[in-house]
């Protein structure tokens, strides 16, 4: 069909174009304004390597499959439901499934207003949505409203959401940045190796702490604080006993020697001056003389013609130092004892060391481990906290917020032009199919009307003389097929 034909057809039938195109288009202006307007906010992200890629070689597709993870991420219910606990699913979408109340209903019976209500709400279709919850509920809308588009050949990632309150909008979106940054930050790095190091450091400082305890009753209990500065000063001291034992041994012997020398010198004297035992005290072994002769012999005899007063003198200076020399080998001996019980002090304290140096070598050498492991947990952890703030950080990481959420002041949805324009393009072509379907309605029916009145031209042509008298033929007669009966004309019966 052409389109002069077509515009002659809607020409001739131009109140029903009007009418069908009135109508559509009314009906998209209806849309437009009936409508619940939508508002979308925008926000762009950055993407840019991580530090440990930057400083090795990358493959092509890195950076397509890092930005495909993030748009996953983005969408993951753990962000989604994240954001949307924060900002509250009743402040993002309101319930609005209020129970209606009936006031007439008041007005009957109780048990007729029962029955009445119970029909209803059999009556009534059930929502699938009753038995989830408001953050069910709000996840499904959000999803529909949110979408993150990577833009071509760029590394940005435009995320946008749309809700018919424009401030919400902004709101709501900006925690999904949020939320999601942080989700980034606790997969990119290791946001629990701090606590974990933490939780280590403690432990072992009570380790540490039991260690010590240990270490400090065993030294109260044996009476040391190092096993080998003791045995040190152990062996210092029995070096220097063994010293002074050895000295006051022969001290004594050289004093035994002198009282031998004046016990002899005594003896001789004694031969004109008669003496008690407690002056000249107890015998001692005098040292045998050159040519093992008696040192009292003739040859050396006092003379006797000698002064006495000489030889009591003489013999009372020797007695005096013999009795000097006496007191001084007794005092000797007992050096020589304490000293003796001293050095085996010494050595009884070397092998009570040497008995638990083992155990005290143990114990701090297992204080030195758990204070090396706590020293290295401590450091680890210092470590593990920056390496988390450092992937926690906005400024330091390997995704940045390009555009915060906008403030949108238009609607986006829905666009009034395009629907008007729309509404128009469809209501000329329906005003246009209009008018050639009641064009085709009326071709058909006037065809058939010809037609019936070609069969009804062609019935009275052919039909005999009576038929004629009476009028023409009646309404129920009806033409026999050709292959009815080999007459030569056609057969004409009448409705019984």
């Amino acid at each position: 069909m052409s389109f002069s034909v077509i515009s002659k057809i809607v020409w001739a039938r131009k109140l029903t174009f009007l009418l069908v195109f009135a109508v559509i288009t009314a009906g998209a202006l209806l849309f437009t304004v009936m409508v619940t307007p939508l508002f979308q906010s925008e926000a762009l992200l950055m993407t840019t390597l991580d530090r440990a890629q930057r400083t090795q070689t990358q493959f092509p597709e890195t950076l397509r499959y890092q930005l495909n993870s993030q748009i996953y991420i983005v969408n993951s219910e753990d962000v989604l439901r994240g954001a949307i606990s924060e900002f509250g699913p009743q402040k993002l979408y309101p319930s609005r499934n209020r129970p209606l109340s009936f006031q007439p209903l008041n007005l009957l019976p109780t048990p007729l207003a029962a029955v009445v209500t119970r029909g209803s709400d059999l009556l009534r279709p059930k929502n699938p949505d009753e038995n989830r919850s408001d953050i069910d509920r709000a996840l499904l809308k959000v999803k529909q409203r949110l979408a993150v588009i990577l833009e071509k050949d760029s590394q940005i990632l435009k995320l946008t959401f749309r809700h018919p309150d424009p401030v919400i909008a902004e709101q709501f979106l900006s925690v999904v940045v949020r939320d999601f940054l942080r989700r980034m930050a606790d997969l990119s790095g290791n946001a629990e190796a701090p606590a974990f190091f933490h939780q280590e450091a403690a432990r072992y400082r009570d380790e540490y702490r039991k260690a010590s305890a240990e270490l400090s009753d065993f030294s109260k209990q044996h009476a040391i604080y190092s096993v080998s500065q003791e045995t040190e000063l152990a062996l210092s001291r029995r070096d220097a006993t063994l010293a002074a034992l050895a000295k006051t041994r022969g001290t004594i012997a050289e004093k035994e020697a002198q009282a031998a020398t004046f016990q002899n010198t005594l003896t001789q004297l004694r031969r004109r001056i008669s003496l008690p035992g407690e002056i000249t005290g107890p015998k001692q072994n005098a040292p045998a003389v050159t040519g093992g002769t008696d040192g009292l012999t003739d040859s050396n005899k006092v003379p006797a013609n000698e002064s006495p007063l000489l030889l009591v003198k003489v013999f009372q200076e020797t007695a005096q130092s013999l009795v000097n020399l006496n007191s001084e080998i007794v005092g000797l001996k007992s050096l020589a004892k304490a000293q003796a019980d001293t050095l085996s002090d010494v050595e009884n304290k070397l092998g009570s060391l040497s008995t638990i140096s083992s155990e005290y070598r143990r114990l701090n050498n297992q204080l030195d481990q758990v204070s090396k492991v706590l020293e290295a947990h401590i450091g680890r952890a210092a470590d593990a906290q920056m390496n988390a703030n450092w992937d926690a950080s906005e400024k330091l990481s390997n995704v940045k917020v390009a555009q915060s959420a906008t403030a949108p002041t238009e609607s986006v949805f829905p666009p009034k032009p395009l629907f008007i324009a729309l509404g128009a393009v469809i209501g000329l072509v329906g005003g246009t199919a209009a008018c050639v379907g009641m064009e085709a309605a009326s071709a058909r029916r006037r065809d058939a009307r010809a037609r019936q009145r070609a069969r009804y031209s062609e019935g009275s042509r052919l039909a005999p003389d009576d038929a004629r008298d009476t009028g023409g033929f009646d309404e129920g007669l009806v033409h026999e097929p050709a292959s009815a009966a080999p007459s030569k004309g056609p057969r004409l019966y009448r409705w019984s």
